[in-house]
């Protein structure tokens, strides 16, 4: 691995408040962890939990996730262990019964899933993303975590106004000079420079001007990063919120973990606690909104298009283990929670990826299951199940069609008894639905 960059050793070395062996534990082997899908199985072999998520372990190797078929059916997400904490900011909080969530800084939705488990169909979580090839990976990643409540956009935090003074908690993994990756990503190395940190740090000023009006009155930020940086974390929170009426919540705090110079948030050293590197503040907005003014909204679903898709969906082979309510788009059924769903008709229409659940598509004339159904957790399409091995499993997974005598209809497919993919059975023949973009590349050599 190339060496560290020299102005970053210069600022570790000068300044006592970080470990002595900081600079050593970056060029040693980072930790790898998953965090478990709360309602799925697996097939893993786990190492030591990680403290502070109930659903989190650390593995004592690396497998290849791409070759397992549980990965792709949602059953776990590998994620870093310090941005697991996450889970303990959530609990600390003060939330209404369903609360609204914005991630605003999403892909590829690590947060957003942990978030998504957590509400556990509860309120609302919307995932946002500016980076267009990253927000579809987001909606996939999402869409595989199951949850009925969950719906996806791209855009600046600056097009965001719509949503001014709705938001309970706003999740702001915020773009920084990631020296956190330095123990595993070279190019994170060759990337970094004081400049990078200063434009870094100047952007999560903006972010924070632009998001701060779209939290509630008592309100939450959770603020984080992936750096050691302070100009880029505490000092920055700090100027920031000289001017804003803002409380500071104190975590849960686990061994190994440290306070920033301020007393705002904590860090996760590498070296210290078993992590990467993160940085996490948790911020409450005590006063009401300055300047507000109100945003402009149109309904995002009309009452009739909302009737029609209630009306399709009690035609359908539908099972709910929570109730859902139903809209038309474009022949296309959506649904959501009920809860979820009244807080997005209100929306403008902003540029969605992802809408609850899709439900079913109209083709030549009669209604066929969408392919979100695969992996939804409470809305399930009475479908036969079609049980495979991994080797077929992967090449599914990877696009085949092939020859199979089975009854033509369309069949979920499952792998040690989770659903991977959709398939439509013609004569001797099955059609891979499973999308395109989302295939496995290349199947293991042995294959």
């Amino acid at each position: 691995m190339s060496s560290l960059p020299f102005d970053f050793t210069q600022r570790i070395q000068q300044d006592a408040f970080y470990p002595a062996n900081l600079l050593e534990a970056l060029d040693t082997q980072a930790p790898t962890s998953v965090r478990l899908h709360p309602r799925r199985t697996h097939a893993l072999a786990l190492g030591n939990p990680v403290p502070w998520n109930q659903d989190a372990y650390y593995l004592s190797e690396r497998p290849s996730f791409t070759y397992d078929p549980l990965f792709h059916a949602g059953a776990y997400y590998p994620q870093e262990a310090g941005s697991m904490y996450l889970r303990q900011a959530l609990e600390v909080l003060d939330l209404p019964k369903d609360p609204v969530f914005l991630d605003l800084s999403a892909a590829p939705g690590g947060k957003s899933t942990l978030i998504a488990a957590f509400l556990n169909q509860r309120g609302v979580l919307i995932a946002n993303e500016i980076v267009r090839s990253r927000a579809y990976i987001l909606a996939e990643n999402l869409t595989k975590w199951g949850y009925s409540n969950t719906f996806v956009c791209n855009h600046s935090p600056e097009e965001l106004s719509a949503l001014r003074s709705k938001i309970d908690v706003l999740v702001l993994d915020a773009p920084c000079s990631g020296e956190g990756m330095f123990r595993k990503d070279t190019a994170a190395r060759a990337e970094w420079s004081l400049s990078a940190a200063e434009n870094c740090a100047a952007r999560q000023h903006d972010i924070l001007e632009a998001a701060w009006p779209l939290i509630k009155e008592n309100g939450y930020l959770i603020y984080s990063t992936c750096t050691f940086n302070p100009e880029e974390n505490e000092s920055l929170l700090k100027d920031f919120f000289e001017q804003e009426d803002t409380l500071v919540v104190q975590p849960t705090f686990f061994e190994g973990m440290q306070q920033d110079r301020e007393k705002i948030g904590h860090y996760f050293f590498p070296g210290q606690i078993q992590s990467e590197g993160f940085y996490i503040a948790i911020l409450q907005k005590s006063g009401p909104e300055k300047n507000k003014s109100k945003a402009k909204n149109s309904l995002q679903i009309n009452k009739t298009e909302q009737q029609k898709g209630q009306q399709i969906a009690q035609t359908l082979p539908l099972t709910l283990n929570v109730a859902h309510d139903f809209w038309l788009e474009n022949d296309q059924l959506y649904a959501a929670t009920c809860v979820a769903r009244q807080f997005f008709e209100k929306l403008p229409a902003l540029k969605w990826l992802k809408k609850g659940v899709h439900v079913a598509q109209l083709f030549k004339k009669s209604w066929a299951p969408a392919y979100d159904l695969v992996y939804s957790l409470d809305l399930e399409w009475e479908l036969p199940k079609f049980e495979v091995a991994q080797e077929q499993a992967l090449q599914i997974l990877h696009g085949e069609s092939q020859q199979c005598p089975l009854p033509a209809a369309h069949y979920l497919v499952t792998f040690k008894g989770e659903k991977i993919a959709m398939i439509k059975q013609l004569g001797q023949r099955f059609n891979n639905l499973h999308p395109t973009e989302w295939r496995i590349r290349h199947l293991p050599k042995h294959q």
